[in-house]
């Protein structure tokens, strides 16, 4: 069953990610797979023709890594199901980001190529009312309650039904995890009021749009994490509550690509005729799809256009959060994995030992068993 759980997720990542991947490829205002044209020039044979090969790309990396999945369904130890799952994973993420940085420069050496060549910077003022209420839409603070609520129960059912030397790496995990959540949170509420039409009002939309949709995710995001130790702790007592929860974890990925795709649908249709054209050109600061800016004294970057968020990794903090990051995942990751190589290959399996009195049961990542022979039937 597990296998084929792995062998769904993975066709599910791969889909996905070609279809988020695609997203750079589509012109918002003037800018095009992380590269500042003129307008005019959006629908230039040579710029359709190099998006076209993008798209065509991600699609074939998609199911090139969706056939490499299957022989997940003959492997027959859990531990090596998901090692090689989780190494499909990390080819998946490194295949398409590899892709696109390859395209963007593609698309950058084109505009070199072509003599497209920017006018000044545009000016944008921005209304001093919309920057005292530019939060008004965000999620309140108080939802991060309930899921930390969630989280310090299920921490402590893990404590009392592992034991310390079993959940003390979970629950560090968790709690950093939902720190993040909680960081997010504070940036999203802390980013600058971003001007990209003509219409105060629209702009007012539009920030509020954005704002609202990202504390919104970091709230649900929240609780998705928050129950993770109650659901570890209920595995003891029915393993089948794994499959449910991986279900609201694809629905959560499902609404969460959803949701930024609506949204920013929602700000191309608002900008319509009203919007600025981004004539700054800080190409070079995302030739790798990435925010690097030294000089920039801000950690966290709205992204020039769309909903996203961008950390700054030309600031000594932005490299150290981006480090931090990626090792607390790949930890976790293969911290997992590698207790249930140890389960099933390190000989450390179920051990029972008996007297005259009782029964005593031991199990890796469980507590020890003892049972009174009268309770023997």
């Amino acid at each position: 069953m597990l296998n084929w759980i792995f062998v769904g997720l993975n066709i599910f990542v791969a889909v996905v990610m070609a279809a988020t991947a695609m997203l750079p490829a589509k012109p918002h205002k003037n800018v095009i797979l992380e590269t500042t044209l003129p307008g005019a020039q959006l629908k230039h044979p040579a710029v359709r023709q190099l998006t076209q090969q993008y798209t065509k790309q991600l699609w074939w990396l998609a199911l090139f890594f969706s056939l490499v999945g299957l022989p997940l369904i003959f492997v027959h130890f859990d531990s090596l199901a998901l090692l090689y799952f989780v190494l499909l994973l990390f080819g998946l993420i490194g295949a398409f980001y590899g892709t696109e940085v390859h395209f963007i420069h593609k698309m950058n050496r084109l505009k070199r190529q072509q003599g497209w060549a920017l006018p000044a910077t545009t000016e944008k003022v921005v209304d001093t009312q919309l920057v005292l209420t530019k939060n008004r839409r965000l999620l309140s603070l108080n939802w991060f309650g309930g899921s930390g609520s969630l989280l310090l129960i299920g921490l402590v059912s893990n404590y009392f039904t592992l034991g310390w030397a079993t959940s003390w790496p979970l629950m560090l995990a968790l709690l950093l995890c939902w720190g993040l959540f909680l960081l997010l949170y504070w940036v999203v509420a802390a980013l600058p009021v971003r001007a990209l039409t003509t219409q105060p009002e629209h702009d007012r939309s539009l920030n509020d749009a954005y704002r609202q949709t990202w504390s919104r995710q970091m709230v649900i995001g929240s609780y998705m994490l928050g129950v993770l130790p109650l659901v570890v702790t209920l595995t003891t007592i029915t393993f089948s509550i794994i499959y449910v929860y991986l279900v609201l974890v694809i629905i959560f990925c499902v609404y969460l690509v959803y949701d930024l795709i609506r949204e920013r649908n929602f700000e191309d249709r608002l900008l319509g005729e009203f919007a600025l054209k981004t004539t700054t050109d800080e190409d070079r600061f995302w030739r790798y799809a990435m925010y690097n800016n030294p000089s920039d004294r801000r950690l966290f970057v709205p992204d020039r256009v769309g909903t996203n968020i961008s950390l700054n990794l030309g600031r000594p903090a932005g490299k150290i959060i981006g480090g931090v990051t990626l090792v607390l995942v790949l930890g976790l990751l293969f911290g997992v994995v590698g207790n249930l190589l140890a389960l099933d290959f390190g000989g450390g399996g179920i051990r029972a030992s008996a007297t005259t009195e009782q029964v005593t049961l031991k199990a890796p990542g469980t507590a020890t068993s003892q049972i009174k022979r009268q309770q023997i039937k």
